[in-house]
């Protein structure tokens, strides 16, 4: 089995060579195309992220309505860019990969993508699903090291220890501070909503919130196993990743099939929500306009990022997608009354850091890939990535996150 390569990970030679490029792409960009990509990345992904805890907040059991609609809107808007009217019946472009070789893809994608947006119903908040999520690319990187003999230099490393512990701390010290941990518990705390104290008695009260994790978790296996699979794809049919976008949604949708019941269970629960939004003579639950325009800004924030990757370094795009998820998450904080003990917040600063680092050793003047309109940054070398969802995430398999 191979192990990691500790070697450095460059010279100061190559680092600065690295930075130049880095340079270099960004200042041949005008200042109008910089606010219009950076338009789309922040406000379209910080709306998205704002409209799902919109949702999630007061029907956290929608996680399977909210993926339904993300994979109708990709499919409708992949059939429209591969529809061909001289290739019937079905009218779609002879595709380069076999159909046999996408269906591990299908299944896994449509596995990782329910399992992502059901967390909710197990106490994990918008915080620490953004905070998670990003930390793994230790998971990546442990899988890639164990199947594909992957190795990594230091300052991968080092990221990964970054990343490893600043997720822990969040984790476990997401509502309460590092001292309390030799304090004895002063008093319970029985009013509902009441959140466990410490992380001893985190683990004994808030059994729910690790199953949340443990989910999480599971996701991030299968998505890291789902990236070395593409990566194999790639490898023997090309880099067809627009193909895998289109394919993995459309033929996800008839496996909702099997959850139709909660499909049509959670949209009415969606269509009761009293609250509604007057449009002229038309009252729209408020709940209904939040889910179609999570789809809607979806779409704006992965084409924003797609400009950005078309036009700058794979380390451009990391930072500022990382930059977008720290907004995310100070917005999650400060409009929905999330609570991050300072102790959470310095775990949650350590992950970020982790993941930069990690970007800028994977090599900085790497040209940058495209985003799928899942909001799967589509990596096509050996990086981490998203899925998923949030459009969020910087995910290995060619989703979760943009």
């Amino acid at each position: 089995m191979s192990r990691p390569n500790t070697s450095p990970p460059s010279t100061s030679s190559s680092a600065g060579s690295n930075i130049a490029t880095t340079v270099k792409a960004v200042a041949q960009l005008t200042i109008q195309d910089w606010t219009l990509m950076l338009g789309l990345i922040f406000g379209g992904c910080c709306s998205n992220v704002f409209t799902l805890e919109k949702i999630v907040t007061h029907n956290p059991n929608s996680g399977n309505i909210i993926t339904f609609f993300q994979f109708l809107f990709i499919a409708i808007e992949g059939y429209i860019n591969f529809f061909d009217r001289d290739n019937g019946p079905f009218y779609i472009k002879k595709n380069e990969v076999p159909l046999s070789r996408w269906s591990w893809t299908i299944i896994m994608f449509f596995s990782i993508s329910v399992l992502n947006n059901s967390v909710f119903i197990f106490k994990i908040s918008i915080p620490i699903h953004i905070v998670f999520r990003s930390s793994g690319t230790v998971i990546v990187m442990v899988i890639g090291w164990l199947i594909a003999g992957k190795t990594y230099n230091v300052l991968q490393i080092i990221s990964a220890v970054f990343l490893t512990v600043g997720a822990i701390v969040c984790t476990l010290f997401k509502d309460r501070e590092l001292v309390t941990i030799f304090h004895k518990r002063a008093e319970e705390e029985v009013a509902e909503g009441a959140v466990a104290q410490g992380f001893l008695s985190a683990i004994e009260d808030d059994v729910l919130f690790f199953i949340g994790i443990g989910v999480l978790t599971f996701a991030a296996i299968l998505m890291a196993v789902m990236g070395l699979y593409n990566e194999e794809t790639y490898r023997r049919y090309g880099k067809h990743w627009k193909e895998n976008v289109f394919y993995s949604h459309l033929f996800g949708l008839p496996i909702f099939l099997l959850i139709s019941p909660k499909l049509v269970s959670e949209f009415n629960e969606l269509m009761a929500y009293p609250e509604t939004f007057n449009f002229g003579f038309i009252s729209v639950p408020k709940q209904l306009v939040y889910l179609l325009l999570n789809v809607l800004t979806q779409f704006f924030c992965v084409r924003g990022a797609n400009m950005l990757a078309g036009n700058t370094t794979a380390l451009t795009v990391s930072v500022v997608l990382l930059l977008r998820k720290f907004v995310s998450l100070l917005l999650s904080l400060w409009l929905f009354d999330n609570q991050l003990s300072v102790t959470g917040s310095f775990g949650a600063g350590l992950v970020f850091v982790g993941a930069f680092m990690y970007s800028y050793a994977s090599g900085a003047g790497k040209p940058a890939s495209a985003t799928s309109s899942a909001g799967n940054y589509v990596k096509l070398n050996d990086d981490e990535s998203k899925m998923g969802h949030e459009l969020s995430d910087v995910d290995a398999q060619g989703k979760r996150e943009a």
